[in-house]
């Protein structure tokens, strides 16, 4: 055999397709990492309208109000609103530090919401909004760090497995 004569590698396959869709996965996982804080504003646009005891929207009857009957004691709301609160962190915490995937954000979303028609129907959301908006801010933020922390991680793998192959056509 001639020490000259060297067998010619084989051609690397394409890996621009490979690349497209990496770099689509990191566009996917952006727009995912945000989720928390858009779902943060639509909250805060909800506390507004609590704020303004929901005024903007037309009242209820009076045969439906008196279907829905009273509104619970507003111990009893403070109450479960402590206990979610407490339960909602602990569950985010958990997630936090198992590295589980982020989910509930919407779920709280309507959990607070809830509290601040409970207290409205209770005729207490004057006294307890500020206590359903920290609670809520609270949550809600932490959820929205969590997502934003945990699809970073994910982009940032897949920037690794980008640059890798941006080596190999080098």
């Amino acid at each position: 055999m001639d020490p000259t004569n060297h067998e010619t590698e084989a051609p690397l396959p394409d890996i621009n397709p490979l690349r497209m869709q990496v770099q689509a996965k990191i566009k996917k996982l952006e727009l995912l990492s945000s989720t928390g804080l858009w779902i943060l504003a639509l909250f805060t646009a909800l506390s507004m309208g609590a704020l303004r005891d929901f005024d903007f929207l037309p009242p209820l009857s009076e045969s439906i109000r008196v279907a829905l009957g009273a509104g619970p004691p507003i111990k009893y709301i403070n109450g479960a609103l402590l206990i979610y609160g407490f339960s909602a962190i602990i569950l985010i915490l958990t997630q936090m530090a198992s590295d589980k995937k982020p989910s509930g954000a919407l779920g709280h979303f309507g959990y607070l919401g809830a509290f601040y028609l409970f207290y409205h129907f209770s005729e207490g959301l004057r006294e307890n909004f500020w206590a359903v908006f920290s609670v809520g801010l609270t949550i809600l933020g932490l959820q929205s760090y969590h997502v934003w922390n945990y699809y970073h991680e994910k982009i940032q793998e897949q920037a690794e497995i980008l640059l890798e192959l941006d080596k190999l056509l080098d």
